[in-house]
Parts: structure tokens; sequence; C-alpha cells
């Protein structure tokens, strides 16, 4: 008999669709029945479904209400919890975790590149627990080179609102902000569009997540560093399979390393003296993997092919063809990332003419090939 699973999370199911990807694979790969219930924000609810399905197992995304539940409203059933504070579970607890950390490393490298006047990390106005790992290793990173500093977090929703523009405005010129979410970030970016600071110009905008409802609809579009959410998804299920199997099973807390941002128009600065050539960034982001030309990228800007690599290599150091092939294969890590790559047809999903050439340009851009790369994503998910 197929054991039932249940993943219940205060999130709506449409904006989890990378966590999902991974909890499936309890049914793909271990045989399970998984049923999902998002929106679930009372103990009344939870105890329906629980009545509803008797599950076997339970895997709970805590969201933005991480104490919402507590382990003895599950009683006996084993389960997993995903984005919830160890410190707030007894420590026999299963927990499965961004390293938040890491997050924020990955987005102090982004805007300390830029050599900026001043840097800020901005909260948001109801702190969880996973932005203080981001916002300390961003602070400890800035300090380490000698920057300045700064940060915004006032905890009451209309002060936040009404203090936010005052404190955009007061960051010496030009800046890197750093946001916990991608939520945050697209309220900075609308403040910063009624100030009148110009976004990247003014103020350079990381945020975390890379919702595309959130980073593709602004204007500009927002860089956003990318957790590893389907590998925390297929752990979440691994470790709970695990504790099936094995009762006795207790006090794990398996913590995901983010490695990739997806760079967009918030800290693209090269668009202040570098003409069209953000137009053609975008350009080959959004189509590289569709088969996008050189050619194409040159007509987009409007000039001769020789002025269009003369700016690419002045302002970028790269030809227009390097950048094309940076944004294919990132587009192949976050295929596999997503755990839905197969190496025999990836090339053409991310628009190489052939094997041989998407396997000789991702060695050169990532250091090693498709195959061992894949090698060392399964082993981060274990």
């Amino acid at each position: 008999m197929k054991r039932e699973i249940l993943f219940l999370s205060s999130y709506a199911p449409m904006d989890l669709s990378d966590l999902l990807s991974g909890i499936v694979s309890l049914r793909e790969h271990h045989g399970c029945n998984v049923h999902i219930a998002g929106d679930v924000n009372s103990r009344k609810a939870l105890r329906r479904l629980l009545g509803f399905w008797s599950p076997d197992g339970c895997i709970i995304h805590c969201g933005l209400r991480g104490n919402c539940f507590t382990p003895e409203d599950f009683g006996d059933i084993p389960t997993v919890w995903l984005d919830r504070d160890p410190a707030t579970l007894p420590d026999c607890s299963l927990c499965v975790m961004q390293d938040a950390r890491s997050v924020g490393l990955i987005a102090a490298k982004e805007l300390l590149r830029h050599d900026l006047e001043s840097y800020a990390f901005i909260d948001r106005p109801d702190p969880q627990f996973w932005a203080k790992g981001r916002r300390d290793a961003f602070k400890e990173s800035v300090e380490l080179n000698c920057r300045p500093y700064r940060e915004f977090g006032e905890t009451r929703r209309r002060w936040w609102s009404s203090r936010l523009p005052a404190f955009l405005s007061s960051l010496p010129r030009p800046a890197g902000v750093f946001c916990s979410n991608d939520v945050v970030a697209a309220d900075v970016i609308s403040a910063a569009s009624r100030l009148g600071i110009a976004v990247p110009g003014d103020i350079a905008v990381v945020g975390v997540d890379d919702v595309e409802v959130y980073c593709e609809s602004l204007t500009p579009t927002l860089t956003s560093v990318r957790p590893f959410f389907a590998a925390e998804g297929r752990a979440a299920a691994d470790l709970l399979v695990a504790k099936l199997r094995n009762p006795r099973l207790k006090g794990v807390v398996k913590t995901l390393e983010a490695r990739e941002i997806t760079r967009r128009q918030s800290t693209r600065r090269v668009t202040a003296k570098g003409g069209n050539i953000d137009l053609a960034l975008e350009l080959i982001r959004k189509q590289a993997a569709d088969g996008l030309s050189v050619e194409d990228v040159v007509a987009a800007m409007g000039c001769s092919r020789r002025a269009a690599e003369l700016r690419f290599r002045q302002y970028l150091h790269s030809t227009i063809l390097d950048e094309i092939h940076s944004s294919r294969v990132e587009h192949a890590k976050k295929i596999m990332a997503d755990g839905k790559a197969k190496i025999g047809d990836l090339h053409l999903r991310c628009g190489f003419a052939s094997s041989a050439t998407f396997r000789r340009v991702f060695k050169a851009i990532a250091g090693v090939s498709p195959q061992t790369y894949m090698v060392g994503l399964l082993g981060r998910r274990r």
C-alpha cells in the first residue's frame, strides 16, 4: 500500500513551484501519494486536513508564519519542517532550511564589485529568523572591504512605508541596497521611482528568491539571489522517507547553500554610460536559450557589428557571443538545479546547436563538465 504524504504551507501552491518540484520526488522515486495544501493558516484547518487524509508523514513549509504550528499539532506523525527556525523546535526535530549566510555573501559580492559609495540592508517590517543570517553575512562582507554600511529595519508596517523614502534619500550615492527578499526589493524600487532616485544609476538593488512575478514585472527588472529551492524540497522528501524507514531517526538539520544569482537591470550600472548595452543584455538574458544570434543582438542595438562589439569590450570586457554563451550556461545550471535536466537533450533546451559545443562552452565557463556539475548538485542534496 502506498504511503500518504501531506505537504502543508502557509503560501499558495502556485508560489512554491520550485520547492514542489522537489517534494514530488516522493511520488516519482519513493512511490508515495502526495497531497498538497496551501494557504493553511489555522489549527482548525490543520486538524481537518489531518483527519481527512490520515497521512503517514507530513512536510511543513512554515513560510512567513514560522511558528503557526507546533510539533504537538502533529502528534506521532513523522514530520519534516521546512524553513523553520530550529531553535523553536525540540532537539529531536527534522528540519531542512536554506543557508542564510550564503545568500548574504552572494549579494555582497554582486554589489561590492561595483565599488559604490555606500551599502545598506533593508529588512521586512515583520523580520523573519532567516533574515538575520542574510544581514549579518552582508554586513560583515561590506565592513571587511572597509565600506560604509547602514541598515533599515522598522518593524511597524505603517512606519516602515513612511520612513523608507527618507532612508533611501539619505544614502550616499551611488549606493548598493540588499533587500531581505524580492517583495521588499519591489517596494524599494517603487519608492525610489517616486523619489526620482534612479535604479541602478543612483542605487543598485538586489533581492532574494528570484520570484519571476516580482523580478520580471519591475522596472527595472530585479537582480535576485536564487536559493536552492528544488533541492530543499528533495532533501525534505528524502529525510521524511528516512524517518518512515527508521522511526528512531531524530535531531537532523540540513542546510542548503545558495550559489547562484540572476542578474537583471537593477544592478547593471553600465547603462549610465554604455548606451543601449542594457537593452542588449536583457535581450540576451531572455532569448539566448531560444537560439538568439549575435546578429539579432546587433540589430537590437541599432548600430554596426563593429560598434556593438567595441561597446561590449569597453564596458563588459567580453564579446556579444561570450554574453550569449554565459546566459545559456546559466540557463542550463538552473534547469539542472531544478532537477529537470536530461544531459542528452540539455544543449537544445539552452540554445546550443550541438552537444559538443555545449560541453565545451559549459566547461570553459563553469570550470567543470555538465556531468560533473550535476554530480556536484546531487552531492549538495544529500
